[in-house]
Formats: C-alpha cells, sequence, structure tokens
C-alpha cells in the first residue's frame, strides 16, 4: 500500500510539473503572441498611412491639374473680352474723332 502511495504522489508532482510547464508554455505563447500582433497593428498602420498620403497626393496633384486648366480657360475668356473693349474704344474713339473733326471744320 505504501508503494501505491508513493505512486499516487509521484504521478500528482509529475501531473503538476505538467501543469505548470503548460502554463509556462501558455503564457509564452500569450506574449508572442501579443508581440506579432503589436507587430502587424505597426505595418497595418504604417501602411494605411502611406497609402492615405499617396491618395492625397494624388488629389492634391489632380485638383492643381484641373485648376490649371479652369484658369487657361478663364484667361483666354478674358484675352476675348480685352480684345472685344479695345476694338469697340477704337471703334468710338475714331467716330468721335471725326465727330470733333466736323465739329472743327464747320
Amino acid at each position: 500500500m505504501l508503494d501505491s502511495f508513493k505512486a499516487v504522489l509521484e504521478n500528482e508532482r509529475t501531473a503538476e510539473k505538467l501543469i505548470l510547464a503548460a502554463k509556462e508554455q501558455a503564457e509564452k505563447i500569450k506574449i508572442n503572441a501579443q508581440e506579432r500582433a503589436e507587430t502587424v497593428y505597426t505595418q497595418t498602420y504604417q501602411d494605411t498611412i502611406a497609402k492615405a498620403e499617396n491618395k492625397s497626393k494624388r488629389i492634391k496633384e489632380q485638383a492643381k491639374t484641373e485648376a490649371e486648366s479652369e484658369a487657361q480657360i478663364f484667361i483666354k475668356r478674358a484675352e476675348k473680352q480685352k480684345k472685344k473693349i479695345k476694338s469697340n474704344a477704337e471703334k468710338k474713339f475714331d467716330k468721335v474723332v471725326n465727330l470733333v473733326l466736323q465739329e472743327i471744320l464747320s
């Protein structure tokens, strides 16, 4: 009976060692998983920021191109308007000169 009792005690000690080893292994796995999760999070965050910056840059470039295009259209319209105003002013100037000359000569 003493041998049986010793065997039970030995089995309990072995079981406790196994449980302790399992807990230690579980803690290592948990720490490793946390470290990997942090690494993945950091990488994902950096990738997301980089993508957002690239998209922002493309949007800014597109907006600049569109603004320059619209500005060119506005400049062309303004130049046409300027020519039209200048032409009308020259026509009126000629009329005024003719009227003044007629007035002087009459």
